[in-house]
């Protein structure tokens, strides 16, 4: 089986497949490698030769795409293909081991990942190009699920080595959220450059796969190496391309966006589009102009990492985001310039329901607080606010809801009208401050620090943070549950009691 297609999905690819697959459907492996080593190259070799259903081959970056068909007295196609990825599996570990990782302890990570999906003819209309599309991003769906968890396994391993290591308040990730930060430079063209300029360039700058089309610095086009390749590879391609503007055969519809878009949305968009152009590079604007361009790779590789990140610093009690994510989010809010509220939440005479009740307990109030602040916010909130979990009985709401203090009110109500459950038969009419002294207080209640920004004025993480204290400290001054507000640039403003 030697041919190897220009594109994932050629004309010369689908007649091929078509003509193979009406025996009971198609087979789709997909194999991902992030180190294209000597020895993986001759095991994906030694694999190909020895499968004697393999219609088509395909390599893409670090991805191998293959593609098997079933004869008429096979077995089902499912086990035919998992038989397959057995015996791929088996020799990719043989001959391309796995790795260490020091930098997250002694667990071996695989150095590699494989999907596999199976299409079928439909009798629904469907053409083949669309069944095996469906096919190829299932299998690359798997794919991505298997990095994410052998990611996250390690992070969880080094998490246990260093879970008695002092912890920061506010532990710090320097990364960003917007895909402006993964912007690279990319050759760029004017419209009127000829065909033969770019494919020029191409030739000579082997690790370039793409060319942006500008007109006064704004992208107007995509060019990917690729496309051209099999664009002038066709029987007329030269002479009908070759001299001709590269307007003629750019891609006027290319996916571009701007650099302050979140990279998990620049994602959706990019696997949501064709897979004729699935591996095409984003292209990055800033003030309507040229900033540069991402790959694909480089955008998954940024929500895997992210992934792993927030697994890692995730709250072992509560799941909820911890101390990294809650800083990110938060910068990345005040950077965005629009109007948000803090609610900082924290538990009054938790120690003596600690020391009274027994540290198990503890941990269900602490479950509980998570449940009615989430539960809230879920229902009376908006669909992109955020909920930390800081550490102990400390959570955060970020919020942009335009009236916060329903919020603040419903928790308060939510929370007093469950947490008398947790007493068992026990009747409380005092507690124990820090200091041992005994109040006459019927349980715990809840402290709430509501923090207002207009978005205009400069702020800080450290601001908010000492606005917080302040605010704490007045609602755990006051009788019962409260919620004291303030802005978070003067403190002096706004400060009531519910």
């Amino acid at each position: 089986m030697d041919e190897v297609g220009y594109g994932l999905l050629d004309r010369t690819m689908i007649q091929r497949i078509t003509e193979n697959w009406h025996q009971g459907g198609l087979g789709v492996i997909i194999v991902h490698l992030p180190e294209v080593g000597a020895s993986a190259l001759e095991a994906l070799q030694a694999w190909s030769a020895d499968q004697q259903r393999l219609v088509w081959r395909y390599r893409m970056e670090s991805d191998f795409f293959f593609f098997l068909k079933r004869e008429k007295n096979d077995e089902r196609l499912d086990k035919l293909v998992d038989k397959s990825v057995e015996s791929l599996r088996s020799r990719l570990s043989q001959m391309h081991p796995a790795v260490l990782t020091p930098s997250r302890g002694a667990r071996k990570k695989q150095s590699f990942a494989i999907g596999s999906a199976v299409a079928f003819p439909s009798g629904t209309g469907r053409s083949a190009e669309a069944m095996v599309y469906y096919a190829i991003r299932d299998a690359l769906t798997v794919v991505m699920r298997s990095q994410l968890r052998e990611e996250s396994a390690a992070q969880a391993e080094f998490n246990s080595m260093r879970a008695n290591e002092p912890q920061k308040e506010w532990d710090s990730w320097d990364s960003t959220y917007a895909i402006g930060g993964l912007a690279k430079p990319i050759p760029t063209f004017y419209s009127t450059s000829r065909v033969s300029e770019v494919a020029k360039m191409f030739e000579s700058n082997q690790h370039v796969q793409g060319a942006v089309i500008v007109n006064q610095g704004r992208p107007v086009g995509l060019v990917m190496k690729e496309n051209m390749n099999q664009l002038l590879a066709g029987q007329f391609g030269l002479p009908l391309y070759w001299s001709r503007s590269i307007e003629k055969i750019m891609d006027d519809d290319a996916l571009i966006v701007d650099a302050g878009l979140p990279v998990e949305q620049v994602a959706q968009l990019a696997m949501g589009r064709d897979i004729s152009r699935l591996y095409d590079v984003v292209t990055i604007t800033q003030n309507g102009k040229l900033l540069g361009a991402a790959s694909i790779r480089s955008i998954l590789e940024f929500i895997t990492n992210l992934r792993t990140e927030e697994a890692r610093t995730a709250n072992p009690l509560t799941g909820l985001p911890g101390n990294a994510s809650i800083q990110r989010e938060m910068k990345r809010r005040i950077e965005s310039g629009k109007p948000f509220s803090i609610i900082y939440a924290d538990l009054d005479y938790f120690k003596w329901f600690n020391d009274f009740f027994g540290f198990s307990h503890g941990d269900e109030l602490i479950r509980f607080l998570s449940s009615v602040l989430q539960d809230v916010t879920h229902h009376a909130g908006e669909r992109v606010d955020f909920i930390g979990h800081i550490g102990g009985d400390d959570f955060i709401v970020l919020s942009d809801e335009v009236e916060p203090e329903k919020l603040c009110k419903q928790m308060i109500a939510r929370f007093d009208g469950g947490v008398r459950s947790y007493y068992g038969n026990a009747q409380v009419s005092a507690v124990k401050d820090r200091s041992g002294n005994l109040i006459e207080q019927e349980g715990v209640t809840l402290s709430l620090s509501l923090l207002l920004w207009d978005g205009v004025h400069p702020i800080t993480i450290a601001a908010i943070s000492q606005s917080a204290a302040h605010l704490k400290k007045k609602a755990k001054s006051m009788n019962g549950s409260a919620y004291v507000i303030g802005d978070v640039v003067q403190m002096g403003l706004g400060e009531e009691r519910s």
